[in-house]
């Protein structure tokens, strides 16, 4: 069995904006063209020459619907602010949301806990906030200026900490579905020609068939994408559904925000002795989004057959090693039968391949990775766009598997892990 997984860096290495700032850029410019009367009044966007621009003429005078809905999607949409006034953004035009979206909702939670180290509950008015931006957006329903402002009018304005906790999560899910947009109505219409060698080369095999004839195989995919990249460029239209699982979810573009099935989350950062007692904010995180999304999990068949595989091979050489010692014929059945066992010592069970392409193997998907990797009749191929980002794999995967077993597995006679520098289209 091969299987290809893949990440963003393989939509990245077809040439296509699918980089969370290239989103956040196209939202800036969308929000900026409809708050400016004169420009709808035109009919039309003067400059096209990028595509992006191109895009968003064609979304606003004719795709009315459509640009209706993106509209209310990220107006006023608290994560859209934050990320749009974040020094990185604004500083080097690179923001990672899940990174971000991390921070704001660790600082929410930390919020709640009172100076004894007591918890608030959710539905208590909200005293403080950490987060320079949430401060902001929230200043008038701080205890200080509640106080203040009853001592001016006489009353103060409050709110709880479920209404900040459920407007952060509506609004997420708002992003999520406008990214879903972004990615179906422009990403993925966007015209591609590039087709990567490395890829063409794992794709497909020709195997004999039971009938002896000559058959394409295709490669099993974990995507941890939202794009239809792959499917569209590499493979026949009738493999689909039997060998692409989405770990993520799929964008579609006419789903909505109730049934998109996209995962956009934040990993656990609570202690093993926490994360099963405070439940407040785990629609955020991305196990959780997992489950209640109902996202693919094929690789776990896909895992589960290569280890039984694993384990018969192991018992039918047990069987015939056992066979040998215990045999008490004539000499000459005994000789064949150590002689039998002896090739069988030897033996390698046949091995299985894991891709890797495009992913950062960052210790967020280190279940996943784990999974697929630690298995002995696996070999792993990492590839890397460059030197450096190859140096951070490896740091990556001393996180993921730990230093002794990444050095057992990338040299000797069980190496079973390699890095492979990249071809461009």
């Amino acid at each position: 069995m091969n299987i290809l997984v893949i990440g963003n860096g393989f939509d990245l290495a077809h040439k296509l904006p699918t980089r969370y700032n290239d989103f956040l850029g196209f939202v800036e410019r969308f929000l900026n063209i409809i708050n400016t009367p004169q420009i709808l009044q035109q009919g039309e966007l003067k400059n096209t020459e990028k595509t992006v621009y191109k895009y968003i003429d064609h979304l606003i005078f004719n795709e009315q619907q459509l640009c209706k809905e993106l509209e209310q999607l990220v107006k006023d949409n608290i994560w859209i602010e934050y990320f749009l006034q974040n020094p990185m953004y604004q500083k080097e035009n690179w923001i990672d949301f899940e990174n971000e979206i991390s921070k704001v909702i660790q600082s929410l939670d930390q919020d709640m806990f009172f100076k004894d180290g007591e918890k608030s509950e959710l539905s208590e008015k909200m005293q403080n906030l950490s987060n320079p931006f949430l401060h902001k957006k929230y200043s008038k329903y701080t205890a200080a200026m509640r106080t203040a402002s009853a001592l001016t009018h006489g009353k103060g304005e409050s709110i709880t900490y479920k209404e900040i906790r459920d407007r952060l999560y509506n609004d997420l899910n708002k992003l999520i579905r406008a990214l879903e947009i972004y990615l179906t109505d422009y990403v993925e219409k966007e015209e591609c020609n590039c087709v990567l060698p490395d890829i063409q080369e794992i794709v497909k095999e020709n195997v004999k068939g039971a009938d002896g004839e000559e058959q394409i195989k295709y490669c099993k995919v974990l995507s941890f994408n939202y794009t239809n990249t792959y499917e569209r460029l590499y493979l026949d239209k009738q493999q689909i559904q039997n060998s692409i699982d989405y770990i993520h979810g799929k964008a579609k573009l006419f789903n909505t925000v109730e049934n998109n099935n996209m995962v956009l989350g934040i990993d656990e950062y609570l202690t093993d002795e926490r994360k099963d007692r405070e439940t407040e904010f785990i629609a955020f995180k991305k196990f959780y989004q997992r489950i209640y999304k109902e996202t693919g999990c094929k690789y776990k068949d896909w895992v589960e057959t290569i280890r039984e595989e694993y384990d018969d091979f192991l018992q039918e050489k047990e069987r015939i090693i056992n066979r040998a010692n215990e045999y008490m014929g004539n000499d000459v059945q005994r000789m064949m039968h150590r002689l039998q066992a002896s090739a069988v010592r030897d033996q390698k069970c046949k091995m299985h391949n894991v891709y890797i392409f495009g992913h950062s193997i960052d210790i967020t998907d280190k279940d996943i990775l784990r999974e697929l990797i630690l298995n002995e009749n696996v070999y792993t191929t990492i590839f890397y766009l460059n030197r450096d980002v190859m140096g951070q794999q490896i740091a990556n995967l001393v996180k993921i598997i730990g230093q002794d077993e990444l050095i057992r597995r990338t040299g000797g006679k069980s190496k079973t892990i390699e890095f492979k520098q990249q071809r461009e289209c």
